[in-house]
């Protein structure tokens, strides 16, 4: 069987096209529950340190391990399972750097807000602290997420 060069070219175009298409329509790099589920733990973590006798931590204590346990696995099932990921070599790493710069930002910012409501004489200002910063996870993280897939989807476009 004899193929021309247009139609290999004509072929490996609608290769690439469709695994364009997959990659546009993938979901997130991985999901933004978990940074969420993160977020959950520390502000137990920091409701049951200042708020709660002493007691009720040590009970809260292996019960949010567990559940950040099960949030991993869960994490680590999904996105082994995942039907479409992008081969590293095309995943920006500008998106990662991202990444990192929207950890460092939160974490700088939950401090920050700790140390600031704390020398505002605020009652408990690490769930404070907490409880905002678990829902500025919840509002950013989609959009982390889906701005890391697009860079990728952006990159492999170019690189093809």
């Amino acid at each position: 069987m004899y193929i021309t060069p247009e139609e290999a070219a004509r072929s490996l175009a609608q290769i690439r096209e469709t695994q364009h298409r997959a990659l546009r329509s993938a979901p997130p790099m991985f999901p933004s529950w978990y940074v969420v589920a993160v977020w959950v733990f520390i502000t137990g973590i920091q409701f049951f340190t200042e708020v709660t006798p002493l007691w009720v931590l040590w009970i809260a204590l292996p019960v949010l391990s567990i559940g950040l346990v099960v949030a991993v696995l869960k994490f680590v099932k999904e996105i082994r399972n995942q039907s479409v990921r992008p081969h590293p070599s095309v995943v920006d790493p500008w998106a990662w750097g991202g990444f990192a710069v929207w950890i460092i930002l939160t974490t700088l910012g939950s401090v920050g807000l700790a140390v600031g409501l704390k020398a505002l004489g605020f009652a408990y200002p690490g769930t404070v602290m907490g409880i905002t910063m678990t829902v500025i996870a919840v509002i950013t993280t989609p959009i982390l997420t889906r701005w890391m897939s697009m860079r990728t989807v952006r990159r492999a476009e170019r690189t093809n």
